[in-house]
């Protein structure tokens, strides 16, 4: 038999394998995810229509021919809520001299939480952001689906060249030449079997959907709910619908304020006395921008807070300053998100920086928290997080595969900044408190990472909880600190012989109470310029949303310079 035939008939049967196998794959992969606080597992089907199953409780049944193509549907199995109960607020130690001025500001989840109230909020999620979801339940069966159907294909071509091997090449070449000729009868008959099988598919597809009136009007409209679900299916889901429609008309009456606020924002916070922010009308402004009072750009801002607006790049200018916002604590408020997204946008931010606790117990049901806040961030900003205490490393991979920056004892630039920064040592999960991840005690913890960061080339130091950090500010080697935790903000201020600054929650996370939804206390959100030639930061302007959605702006408030060495003052009294 010749080269060429035998070739040809090799490629046959690959491609029969592949025909055969992809149905295979396709309708047999399943996906570990999540379904608003549950884990759930998602599967293919063929019947055009969601089905999610809350087992003896009954089905949610729900047409799919809008936003799922070739008559294919999607079947969730609900399962378990994966962490519930109560959280006690262990964060700070009291004898802690670092947070003796913490004044008790509580970390999210200390006390009795609202197990019920934090379901609801998980649901209404998913009609407030549902791109997200569906994103990742995309993603999750597709990487299941190309696995299988790679593995079925390695399999079964390494049987045949297994069988080859065993018949020896005289009887392969019989074998061969008894298919010669008969290429296109074997095609046919590949074809025939995959349509019998998509048309035994086809016929066996369920009766039409009976729409509940219940959902008329909503998102799951034509929608139909079977067994003991149906019972109760109008007071749950008026409760989410409720939830949802509260959470939405709150933050959009926020973001039209902060739009309508933003071009007067203060302006002051003009350095350039003291040479440290480029003078009227460099930084890619319009030159009549020089003509403004103090300094400020066509927009109102101070020189160069806007430098890169309109800069498609996402890194760092060439001109005097870079931009970053600086979030932390949000504590899965995917309200607070829409505002990070805006506020990012708006001052033409170089980069977005998270000081941590962007979930609240950093199960994988809570990576939606992540993705509803990569979302909303503008699509080519660069991101850096670093783990907090509430987050877990199931949070960090996750924010690796969106593309996240992740400080895990180590250093990133970002936007020409290079950060250094590393995970909380604690994970912190409703019913069992903070529990160290690590051998070391969190003193010996803190005394390696001022080590590491002596050893380490980096402008800015990150860090989740500002008493792991000041050790390290205390050593002389780090001259900046970004922090959270303490749901207060602090500073800029010197400490030791740096200078560290604290975000408050940027969630409105408050103590014993639901953080999802509107908000309970202040959320503030952070804008800090950095000098591109010190690598210093200049200043910092904070936007803060209160509970009776007034958005307030504050002026630039400059950092302040690093002590030397020698005028530290005695350990126990900086910044205290």
């Amino acid at each position: 038999m010749s080269p060429r035939r035998r070739t040809t008939g090799l490629l046959i049967a690959l491609a029969a394998i592949a025909v055969l196998t992809l149905p295979w794959a396709v309708f047999t992969s399943r996906a570990d995810l999540t379904f608003g606080p549950h884990e759930a597992q998602y599967r293919i089907t063929a019947d055009s229509r969601l089905t999610v199953d809350f087992g003896p409780l009954g089905t949610l049944l729900v047409p799919a021919e809008d936003y799922i193509t070739l008559g294919l549907g999607l079947r969730v199995d609900i399962g378990e809520i994966p962490v519930s109960g109560e959280d006690r607020d262990d964060d700070r130690p009291a004898a802690d001299p670092d947070r003796a001025d913490d004044g008790g500001s509580g970390e999210t989840g200390g006390g009795a939480v609202d197990a019920l109230g934090g379901d609801v909020a998980s649901y209404a999620a998913l009609f407030s952001a549902p791109q997200a979801q569906v994103d990742q339940v995309v993603a999750g069966l597709l990487q299941q689906v190309l696995i299988r159907w790679s593995l079925a294909v390695c399999l079964l071509t390494g049987g045949l060249v297994g069988l080859a091997a065993v018949l020896g090449p005289q009887r392969l070449e019989s074998v061969m030449r008894a298919f010669a000729g008969r290429e296109l009868i074997g095609i046919a008959m590949v074809v025939a079997i995959v349509l019998a099988g998509l048309g035994t598919v086809v016929a066996q597809r369920p009766k039409p959907i009976a729409p509940d009136p219940a959902f008329d009007g909503t998102p799951l409209a034509g929608s139909q709910v079977t067994g003991r679900l149906g019972g109760i299916i109008d007071t749950a889901f008026a409760a989410v619908k409720d939830f949802a429609d509260d959470n939405d008309a709150f933050y959009d009456q926020v973001l039209t304020t902060l739009r309508s606020q933003w071009n007067q924002r203060p302006i002051t916070g003009n350095w350039s006395d003291r040479g440290m922010v480029p003078p009227a009308g460099i930084g890619g402004q319009d030159d009549e921008s020089s003509d403004d009072a103090g300094g400020a750009n066509e927009d109102g801002d101070a020189n160069g807070g806007d430098t890169t607006a309109g800069d498609d790049s996402g890194g760092a200018s060439d001109e005097g300053v870079s931009t970053f916002v600086y979030g932390s604590d949000i504590h899965c408020n995917i309200g607070m998100a829409r505002v990070v997204g805006a506020v990012a946008d708006m001052s033409g931010a170089d980069a977005y920086i998270d000081g941590g606790d962007i979930t609240m117990t950093g199960t994988s049901a809570e990576n939606y928290c992540l993705d509803v806040l990569d979302d909303e961030l503008p699509e080519r900003l660069p991101r850096m997080m670093v783990k907090g205490n509430h987050d877990s490393k199931e949070t960090t991979g996750h924010a690796k595969t969106r593309g996240w920056k992740v400080l895990e004892d180590s250093s990133a630039e970002m936007a020409g900044v290079t950060f250094f920064g590393a995970p909380d040592p604690r994970r912190t999960v409703f019913g069992s408190g903070p529990q160290l991840e690590t051998d070391l005690t969190a003193d010996q913890y803190a005394k390696r990472l001022a080590e590491e960061a002596c050893d380490t080339d980096f402008d800015i130091m990150l860090i989740h909880d500002a008493a792991v950090g000041a050790p390290s500010l205390r050593t002389g080697c780090v001259d900046y600190a970004l922090s959270g935790h303490w749901h207060r903000r602090v500073g800029p201020e010197t400490f030791g012989s740096g200078v560290r600054y604290l975000s408050s929650t940027t969630g409105g996370a408050l103590a014993n109470a639901l953080t999802p939804g509107p908000l309970k206390m202040n959320a503030e959100l952070s804008i800090i310029r950095v000098d591109n030639a010190t690598k210093r930061p200049i200043d910092v302007q904070i936007i803060t949303v209160t509970p009776d959605q007034k958005v307030i702006i504050d002026p630039w408030v400059r950092f302040p310079s690093p002590l030397p060495t020698v005028a530290q003052p005695p350990e126990g009294e900086a910044g205290e």
